[in-house]
């Protein structure tokens, strides 16, 4: 490859970006999801439908009853990547408590993309969804991705989040609790 003055501004722009030399931002850790989640006035999420991976129509309605953090991303996106492994892990303390992680894939190629990068990344316990349209995306207004959004049990969106984040701590555990309110006790015989 040749260096011509203009690839040499180029890289040099995304050095800077960077951080400047000898640095890189892909070193950086992900932030704490709790210094980047803000809340809103629950509110309707918007219409919207995406598919599991057998091609199974789904809305935010067929989850009903769970708190949800809905989270859309891409395989190619550096920032969705850092995140994925702790919204898994925050899945696999929140699902016993009714509490879901739905990680809607972007991705054109849909299942064929993501299917194999979980395999090699041993994302376990995470549903393959996808909406490889990036309708969703409209939907929310989205100003790039991850996005991610907490819908609390009764259907309302209360807060959300755009940009890769740490999803893996008991604080944020606690947090998601809070927002998507208790779990609705189980009835008893009378």
């Amino acid at each position: 490859m040749t260096f011509t003055r203009r690839r040499l501004a180029a890289f040099g722009a995304g050095l800077a970006a960077a951080g400047g030399f000898g640095k890189s931002a892909f070193a950086d850790p992900l932030p704490d999801a709790l210094d980047r989640l803000r809340e809103i006035f629950p509110v309707d999420p918007p219409p919207f439908s995406f598919t599991d991976a057998s091609g199974k129509k789904l809305t935010l309605a067929d989850y009903r009853g769970s708190g949800l953090v809905v989270n859309f991303w891409a395989t190619w996106c550096f920032p969705c990547k850092q995140e994925m492994p702790t919204l898994a892990a925050l899945n696999k303390v929140l699902t016993p408590e009714g509490i879901l992680v739905l990680p809607i894939s972007v991705n054109s190629t849909g299942a064929a993309a993501v299917k194999p990068y979980f395999a090699a990344r041993h994302i376990e316990g995470l549903p393959v969804l996808l909406d490889p349209s990036s309708s969703a995306l409209g939907a929310f207004k989205a100003q790039g991705i991850p996005l991610t959004v907490i819908i609390d049990r009764k259907g309302q969106m209360v807060a959300r989040t755009l940009g890769g984040a740490n999803w893996n701590t008991p604080a944020v555990a606690s947090r998601i609790r809070g927002l998507v309110g208790a779990k609705p006790a189980a009835a008893t015989p009378a």
